[in-house]
């Protein structure tokens, strides 16, 4: 395997930290990244190190992708417009999430690449099968709400991949993200609860809980999802395959803002808003509990997350006290 990468969404929390790791162990890594969501600071670690370079390119743009794909051994596609409420517009997460990924596999059918596709655990829906494993059903809801148009381009995503796969030998491997955060999280609603409660609880304002926080969430640190993401890089016996990668720990998203509290231990009280969903969601109807089954994850990639919750809480609150402007 050439032991060279092109990282989609290099900006990114996770594709920055996963650009380090690569380059750590001796891989070429090119990234590219239209900034929409990433930031150059993430990946200023990166940029003077002489097996990186750095493109401003959207994946939409086949031309020059299938271009700095050419001696590429690896893709890993984590570029993608996230997850929307009911207000947002969802052409962009429906466009660059299908047709970007259509680019991606037609520039490695053109020069042999493997593709390592970022899926999420959004496709498994309201699946009452805990926890939920590759293999079981998926329960998406209405058609009519705009915010499963995530998790729907994410399920053609692998539907797609596993057409390249089976049609034109495109080895692949389709990597399901729990949620996952860092210091470099996005501290909006995209990038998850916890950073948002993290800044909230920092700056001594209302953590805004969606409904009665009792739905729960296997979180995870991005180290742990690099760790996984590698181990699907390197495993011949990842191709092909479906694969959970994340944190089994589960907790509700009201006692992970008491838990971020007693760890940040400020002088002031725990303020706490509930909103009711209807307000941020309209119709959508939230997934109640949320866990990885992560068995296929230990068998074939010998998988298992390292860092318990609330080491990574503590580690993402001390970043950010170093860096509080940021």
């Amino acid at each position: 395997m050439k032991k060279s990468v092109l990282i989609t969404g290099v900006a990114g929390m996770i594709g920055s930290h996963l650009a380090e790791e690569l380059l750590h162990k001796g891989y070429t890594v090119t990234g590219i990244d239209d900034l929409s969501y990433g930031a150059l600071v993430n990946i200023d670690s990166c940029l003077t190190h002489a097996n990186f370079r750095f493109y401003r390119v959207n994946i939409l743009d086949f031309d020059t992708l299938k271009i700095l794909g050419k001696d590429t051994g690896t893709i890993i596609h984590l570029a993608a417009v996230k997850k929307i409420s009911e207000k947002d517009i969802s052409l962009p997460t429906l466009l660059v999430n299908t047709k970007g990924t259509e680019n991606v596999l037609e520039t490695a059918k053109m020069w042999g690449c493997k593709v390592i596709f970022a899926s999420t655990s959004d496709v498994y829906g309201m699946s009452p099968d805990l926890p939920l494993n590759e293999d079981g059903d998926l329960l998406l809801g209405p058609s009519l709400i705009k915010r499963w148009s995530y998790a729907v381009s994410k399920l053609y995503g692998e539907q797609l991949s596993f057409a390249y796969h089976h049609d034109y030998k495109v080895p692949i491997v389709v990597i399901r993200y729990f949620g996952g955060f860092s210091p470099r999280s996005s501290f909006a609603w995209s990038g998850g609860h916890i950073p948002i409660f993290i800044r909230a609880i920092l700056r001594n304002e209302e953590v805004i809980v969606h409904g009665d926080g009792l739905q729960t969430r296997s979180m995870g640190f991005v180290s742990d999802l690099v760790h996984g993401t590698v181990l699907a890089l390197e495993n011949e016996k990842a191709v092909g395959e479906i694969i959970n990668i994340g944190n089994d720990e589960e907790l509700s998203v009201l006692e992970t803002a008491k838990l971020i509290h007693r760890i940040a231990g400020p002088a002031h009280e725990l303020k706490l808003k509930f909103v009711p969903m209807s307000e941020v969601f309209g119709k959508y109807k939230d997934i109640l509990r949320r866990i990885p089954d992560l068995s296929k994850a230990k068998r074939i990639l010998g998988y298992s997350p390292r860092v318990k919750l609330e080491d990574a809480i503590r580690l993402t609150i001390k970043e950010v006290l170093k860096h509080p402007s940021a």
